[in-house]
């Protein structure tokens, strides 16, 4: 653990957080783990199985109907599926620490707290995703001047994460070139409420869980939820703790009906430094402290005063998430699928000021009716309804002078807020005909952006409407019960993101002055060509790529910084591929996947004459690829059952090194991020049905690595931050 000194203000707050409600969370554990050992310890049966009714016959492809849209894709489209046993039995923390052991992901690479898919690199990866979690998006809708990161439920309550990378614009509309990141927690389907309990110590904190599930009659069923998870992160006196409390009911309102509402709670305080400089690093290693900062505020009399803060940077959260479900199977040939949501919370990532904090919410409806005709043809219709917002308001300090001549400082009011509705209709057709599959998709969508921002002497407000169309086409063949060919064509669009809906403009008389951008929405064309197979040595999983964005949208300034402007002056292409196989040879398990990335950026026409006329350097983007991208990526990983009860498996994960820059642009740095590796361990052994032990280390030969590299004016100077050194974890799990 970092070390702390008992008597420092910062330990003292941090014992302070650290208190707050574990006992509740103490208590539920206790509870769960009784109701769990009463029923186990009588019992040394084999570990628990899936039921087999509920996967097909890929592990990467394993789906159950709680999306039905999921679904509808999986023949024509690669998913990857990570389920709850892989979550939950390799020292993952977050689901950062999970997302970021899947090839073709990058988390950190392209910012903090940013999740990359297929290379869509830095200032693109924040507006190229979509995260849901139970069927409601999450996705920040302002990443600027805060970001956050979607570590927003503990891994204990998670039933599985469904990626699906590259596409899905008809589906789920603006965001998708970089892909969807789809979380399910137990709370979604609530078939099997289950009690669980689950307590670990690790060399960075600890975490303790417990849940409480039942079948009340054949009617209703409950679940209920405590976690918290304290964890040091690498620099001394820095850490992220956090609490989580969730609730759902599950009500059978008869036998083709059913209605689920869940709740949830996270409370989130954190310490630490954003990033720091490599001279720094190897000069102070984990004991670097950041300098302390200077802040002004306000005294009785409108006199200026200033005070020292500590440099440490404060990224406390809070998220509350309220959820109604309502399936109706109508009959055989209608199904509806319905999911209402209300988000609402705040965070103040990236910044030591308490009063600089971000409010967000949304709010809306996702409704599906999945109809069957002929023999095994359907057909989805959906309707979105989504509204978010986001508002950062706070006072900055400012000048005058009075009467007398002498300045007086007072406050002046500073507010930036976002307002993003989406109305959206889709229809996906599915066409079978023996070993064939062929999909048709269509969605209509249209956005309404508005913002009203009062900045320092500039200001602005304005609403319009975006109106865009994704299309997608693909067929597959499936040449026997394991193995099938598809193919898949997408049309999808991306919207800009609450900095790129505004420029700064200036006017002739000098006064500036916020207003919508004249930039157009991206658009983007995929193409996906994949094999999947189960052969008798090993499950064969291939995809290749590749994706053309002809006017990406790209922020900068123009006469100096006293304006800035959203323009789409870049034609992008990307291409890559996706290996995935798995062997099993007696009591060994083998899996290894492998991801490959490549793509540049060069001016479009209009980019071209644009920089031409504003008088700026052109640069030799095809030199340099794609920025903040690693190449390749590589997971192998070997599991040994030495029975029924007992399992050690090894894993070795590999990140390519990546371009850091435009080559034109920062010459004076080295240019290239290095590679490196990491090697985990872990075991499992159920000595009981239903209760096991777990530990292993994590980073098994503790390499020193950066999850983030910024740019600075040499290589001294360059700005990054340290990836988590080894670690060793032991716990306990208790299921019933």
């Amino acid at each position: 653990m970092s070390p702390n000194n008992g008597s420092s203000p910062l330990f003292s707050r941090k014992l302070q957080l650290q208190t707050g409600n574990t006992s509740t969370i103490f208590k539920l554990s206790v509870v769960a783990t009784a109701a769990i050992l009463s029923q186990s310890a009588a019992a040394q049966n084999p570990a628990n199985v899936e039921d087999a009714d509920n996967s097909i016959e890929l592990k990467d492809t394993y789906v159950r109907p709680d999306y039905v849209e999921i679904e509808r894709m999986r023949d024509t489209k690669e998913i990857i599926v990570i389920p709850k046993e892989e979550i939950q039995g390799h020292g993952n923390r977050t689901i950062s620490d999970v997302l970021k052991s899947v090839p073709g992901i990058s988390v950190n690479a392209s910012g903090p707290g940013d999740i990359d898919i297929r290379g869509q690199g830095q200032d693109q990866a924040t507006r190229n995703i979509q995260v849901l979690l139970d069927g409601a998006p999450i996705t920040t809708l302002i990443n600027h001047p805060y970001s956050t990161n979607y570590d927003v439920i503990p891994v204990e309550q998670l039933e599985r994460i469904e990626i699906i990378p590259g596409g899905g614009s008809v589906i789920y509309g603006s965001g998708t070139v970089g892909g969807v990141v789809n979380i399910t927690s137990n709370l979604r389907s609530m078939k099997e409420p289950k009690s669980t309990a689950v307590a670990e110590l690790n060399s960075d904190g600890f975490r303790l869980s417990g849940t409480v599930g039942a079948k009340l009659n054949d009617k209703f069923s409950i679940l209920a939820s405590a976690n918290k998870l304290d964890r040091d992160l690498w620099f001394v006196n820095t850490y992220r703790n956090s609490e989580y409390y969730s609730a759902g009911l599950g009500w059978n309102l008869t036998d083709d009906q059913n209605l689920i509402l869940r709740v949830s709670k996270l409370k989130e305080y954190s310490q630490y430094v954003n990033t720091a400089s490599i001279r720094n690093i190897k000069k102070y290693g984990k004991d670097y402290v950041p300098a302390d900062k200077t802040t002004l505020s306000i005294g009785p009399n409108g006199e200026l005063i200033r005070s020292v803060k500590s440099g440490y940077l404060i990224g406390d959260r809070d998220m509350d998430t309220y959820n109604i479900s309502y399936s109706n199977h109508i009959n055989d040939k209608f199904d509806l699928t319905s999911d209402f949501f209300f988000v609402k919370g705040n965070f103040q990532n990236n910044n030591e000021d308490s009063d600089h904090v971000v409010y967000q919410e949304t709010y809306g409806g996702k409704v599906k009716l999945d109809i069957n005709y002929y023999d095994s043809h359907s057909l989805l219709v959906g309707l979105d309804v989504t509204k978010q917002t986001a508002d950062l308001s706070y006072n900055d300090i400012a000048s005058r002078k009075d009467n007398a001549g002498n300045r007086v400082w007072y406050h002046k009011p500073l507010s930036f807020y976002y307002d993003k509705k989406v109305y959206a209709g889709y229809l996906l057709n599915t066409l079978k005909f023996d070993q064939f599959v062929f999909t048709q998709g269509i969605r209509r969508e249209l956005t309404e952006w508005g913002f009203d921002k009062l900045g320092n002497k500039v200001e602005g407000s304005d609403v319009g409407n975006r109106w865009n169309t994704a299309l997608e086409v693909s067929g597959a063949w499936l040449y026997r019960d394991t193995g099938r060919i598809y193919a898949r064509y997408e049309r999808g669009f991306t919207l800009p993101d609450g900095q790129q809906i505004t420029d700064m403009r200036r006017k002739a008389s000098g006064e500036r002055y916020y207003k919508p951008t004249d930039a157009t929405d991206e658009k983007y064309d995929m193409f996906e060509i994949g094999l999947r197979d189960k052969l008798p040595w090993s499950t064969v999983n291939i995809t290749l790529w590749m994706s053309k964005t002809d006017n990406q949208l790209n922020r900068f300034y123009i006469n100096g910084i006293s304006e800035a402007i959203s323009a789409n002056i870049l034609e992008t292409t990307r291409w890559g591929a996706d290996v995935g196989l798995t062997q099993q040879f007696g009591k060994f398990t083998f899996t290894e996947n492998y991801s490959w990335l490549r793509g540049y950026s060069d001016y479009n026409d209009w980019g071209r004459r644009f920089m031409e006329e504003n008088r700026k350097n052109t640069i030799d983007f095809t030199r340099s690829g794609l920025v903040k991208v690693p190449q390749h990526s590589v997971s192998l990983q070997a599991r040994y059952d030495f029975n029924e009860n007992l399992s050690a498996d090894v894993k070795y994960s590999f990140f390519g090194g990546y371009n850091n820059f435009l080559e034109d642009a920062a010459k004076q740095e080295d240019g290239t991020v290095g590679s490196y590796s990491l090697v985990d361990v872990s075991a499992r052994w159920k000595p009981f049905k239903n209760f096991e032990v777990y530990g292993g280390v994590s980073n098994l030969l503790d390499k020193q690595y950066y999850e983030y590299v910024g740019s600075g004016n040499s290589a001294a100077y360059t700005y990054v931050n340290p990836g988590m050194g080894r670690t060793y974890f032991v716990g306990i799990r208790g299921t019933y």
